[in-house]
Parts: structure tokens; C-alpha cells; sequence
């Protein structure tokens, strides 16, 4: 066993796996140092993938390097998705087939194809070893000679190749924003539908290591089949619009990537006391809830105030107060002012919400990806620096010493327009 298994082990087996809240001590996350699939993006393709600008790769290493790093000298533990990944295929022979017919299933030519291709791309990936189908599902595998070889089955699929796409295995870039594709709750772990098809083979990577890893698979967590009715097939959630407050709360944006049908798919699992939606413009601005509202502590959030009084907050109700099942799920308006409606549905009159100091600060704040805050304990975050020194989100959280926020480089990071919560996904996480 090498040394990279070693501690993903001990990691895994010394800490208790679950999220009891958004804001509790931070235990472990899951995160991904991005490689080869960054430098797939092009200025012709960053609209299909996702991006705004191309990142540097170099510098993407030496931020992500100084947060991961900043995590480890705080007490959390970090894994890494391809060595999770790569130790559950080197374990596990049904988990290679699972990864496997999930990247034909997933394929941009799925419904289109022959089943001359389709069995040629099933043998070529059959053929290869665990560390190739890390990188591929990964990095993507380009429709080239290059990349597929010279075997019978690379030269059917190069034969057969009449879509002219790029790649045959799509990059993914945001694998970056670990957050988006899965989440940990209490004891509980949902695999989302997202919503672009960029990021399908997300969610597959995270349902083959939750499933098949030799230690998150036994490790008590449930996974939990939350799409249940022909009317989920439209569903979609993010995890970056998942916000999962403790003690049964569940605060969930409904936007650009999480739909009504997701969250209503969501509710009726039963699983959550009270479920809050707040609906967010649905532009890639506001892709996320965690873009302009975030957690803080038990009582306190970053506001992107701009919105505070333009995102409708609901609750989404399944039973009536007799605890029968209505026929449709209700969605019942608390007013389009976030902050009163918070106060009002969390019965929370000390709730405390953090912006910079003036709209004109908050806009650039957002842009940024500063309200895109982690919490690493009460009042204690983690977010880019660069802000406005005297009228930022940071000086303002600082004021008075009532929050203590650690700083992190944008360069490398924010091109792909998300912040410290996105790159970070909770798989332990306890309430103090």
C-alpha cells in the first residue's frame, strides 16, 4: 500500500464521517487539484466547459496548494479525489465496470450512435488500467490517434467518428468545485443531477467512490436514492445551492442549476424537518446560492446585499400539520427580503448577515467570490483575499473581532468563477 492509501486511510478510519451543519468544527473535505483537463480550455470552448477565463496551471497549483495547506495547519484533514478514485478502481472490478458503462451512458453520443461504436468505446475502455481511467474520465480523452492509439477498437472509433467533437470523453475543468456534485447530510449522502452536460460525469465519480471505496463504503454513510417519481427525471440540484443548517434545516437557492423539481424531489424524501428555498435570478452571475449567501456561524451568513431584497424566500412543504402528505408539494411564500425571511422561518431575531460596507464594494465582492465563504468553525472562515481593505466583506466581518477569516490567493481559482466553499465538499464535520 503507498503512502497516499496510507492516509487516506487513517484519515477516513481515525475521523468520524458526517455533516451535522454547515458551520460546525471542520473535520475532513474532499477536494481536486485540477491537471491536464485545465489545459483543454480554449477560448472557443470555455462557454461549452464552463469557464470564464483560462486559468494558469501553475498558478492554480500554488493557490490551491496554499488553501489545501492552510486547511491541514487548521485540523482538517484533505483528500483528493483522484486518489480516492484511484484506490476504489485499483480495489474494486465492479467498480471499473460502474465508472465504465457510466462514461458510455454519459457520452455526448450515446443516443446517436452505432452499436458498432458503442461496443468499440466499452473494449477500449475494458482495456484500460485503473490510473488511464482516472485521466481519462478526468482529463477527457480526445478524438485523436494520439490519445486513443493504434488498437482495432481506437481505429473503429476513429473511423466512426462523424459528430466532429473534440473529445469522445468530455475534460472536467469544474471537477475543481468539488462542492457541486455530491453532499454529505448528517449521516446521508446525496449524488446530485447537475445541470449542465459538461459536469455528467461528476456525479458518476462520486457515486463509484461512495459506493465501492474500501473505507467510505462501510463507513456508515447511507447513499440515498432522492429521485423516486417519473417527474424527477428533470431534476436537477448542485451542491453549491446546498446548505444544510443542523438539526433538520435544510436551505437550498433554486436558480440556474437547481429547478423546483429537484427540490420538491428532495422534500419528499422526508429526510429534512424544514426545507427553505430562496430563489436566486437564474443567470450564471447567481449560478449558485453560495455565490451570494453562505454560512458564517450558527447565527450569521455572507449577503450579497444587491439581491437581499429580490430573492423570494419559501418553504417547501410535503405535509399538512396533521402529518399527512398534501397531493402537491406547497411552496409558501415568506416575502421576497431575505433577511426578514430568514429571521422569521429559523425564528431567529439574532441572525447577523455580512456584506461590504456600501452596494458599489458588494458588487465587486460578488464578482470575486468573496461571499463564496467555508466555514471551518463558528464565526471562523476561509475566503479569497484582494478585497477593499476598509469597506470589503473581510473588514467587515473583522470588525470587532467578531469573525475570524483566513485569506486565500484568487490567481488560478477564480477563472472558473467559484470560491473557497465551492472548492470544498464536507465529509466530516461536527456541531461544537
Amino acid at each position: 500500500m503507498n503512502m497516499w492509501s496510507k492516509a487516506s486511510k487513517n484519515m477516513i478510519a481515525n475521523n468520524d464521517v458526517g455533516v451535522q451543519s454547515e458551520c460546525g468544527k471542520l473535520d475532513m473535505v474532499v477536494m481536486h487539484r485540477s491537471s491536464n483537463e485545465l489545459t483543454r480550455l480554449r477560448e472557443d470552448n470555455l462557454d461549452q466547459l464552463l469557464f470564464d477565463q483560462i486559468p494558469d496551471l501553475h498558478q492554480t497549483h500554488q493557490s490551491h496548494d496554499a488553501f489545501s495547506q492552510y486547511l491541514r495547519r487548521h485540523g482538517v484533514h484533505v483528500l483528493y479525489v483522484k486518489d480516492l478514485l484511484l484506490q476504489t478502481l485499483i480495489t474494486s472490478t465492479q467498480a471499473c465496470h460502474t465508472l465504465i458503462q457510466g462514461i458510455i451512458s454519459n457520452s455526448l453520443f450515446c443516443n446517436n450512435s452505432t452499436h458498432e461504436f458503442m461496443l468499440a468505446l466499452e473494449q477500449w475502455l475494458l482495456n484500460r488500467k485503473p490510473e488511464q481511467l482516472v485521466e481519462d474520465v478526468i482529463s477527457g480523452v480526445a478524438y485523436s490517434q494520439h490519445e486513443l492509439g493504434t488498437s482495432t477498437h481506437a481505429q473503429t472509433l476513429l473511423k466512426l467518428n462523424t459528430f466532429n467533437n473534440e473529445f469522445i470523453i468530455p475534460p472536467l475543468p469544474n471537477l475543481l468545485f468539488t462542492r457541486d456534485a455530491f453532499s454529505v447530510i448528517e449521516k446521508n449522502v446525496f449524488i446530485w443531477k447537475m445541470a449542465k452536460p459538461a459536469r455528467q460525469n461528476e456525479p458518476l465519480i462520486f457515486h463509484v467512490i461512495f459506493h465501492y471505496h474500501p473505507q467510505l463504503s462501510i463507513s456508515g454513510l447511507q447513499i440515498v436514492q432522492w429521485q423516486t417519481t417519473k417527474n424527477d427525471e428533470d431534476a436537477t440540484i448542485e451542491g453549491g445551492d446546498v446548505a444544510y443548517l443542523g438539526d433538520g434545516v435544510l436551505l437550498i437557492g433554486c436558480g440556474e442549476r437547481t429547478n423546483r423539481a429537484g427540490i420538491e424531489a428532495l422534500a419528499r424524501t422526508d429526510l429534512f424537518r424544514q426545507v427553505i428555498a430562496v430563489v436566486l435570478p437564474p443567470q450564471r452571475d447567481y449560478m449558485h446560492l453560495d455565490t451570494v449567501l453562505s454560512s458564517v456561524g450558527r447565527h450569521a451568513f455572507t449577503l450579497h446585499t444587491r439581491l437581499a431584497k429580490m430573492m423570494e424566500v419559501f418553504t417547501v412543504e410535503t405535509r399538512d400539520m396533521n402529518y399527512n402528505l398534501y397531493d402537491k408539494v406547497q411552496w409558501v411564500s415568506h416575502g421576497c427580503d431575505v433577511r426578514q425571511g430568514l429571521e422569521e422561518v429559523l425564528n431567529d431575531d439574532d441572525l447577523k448577515f455580512y456584506d461590504g460596507e456600501d452596494e458599489e464594494t458588494s458588487i465587486v465582492e460578488q464578482r470575486e467570490c468573496r461571499h463564496n465563504v467555508l466555514a471551518i468553525d463558528d464565526c471562523y472562515v476561509v475566503t479569497y483575499g484582494g478585497g477593499d481593505a476598509k469597506k470589503g466583506l473581510v473588514a467587515m466581518m473583522t470588525r470587532e473581532n467578531e469573525c475570524k477569516v483566513g485569506i486565500i490567493p484568487t490567481e488560478g481559482l477564480l477563472e472558473g468563477c467559484g470560491g473557497a466553499h465551492c472548492m470544498t465538499n464536507a465529509i466530516g464535520r461536527r456541531v461544537k
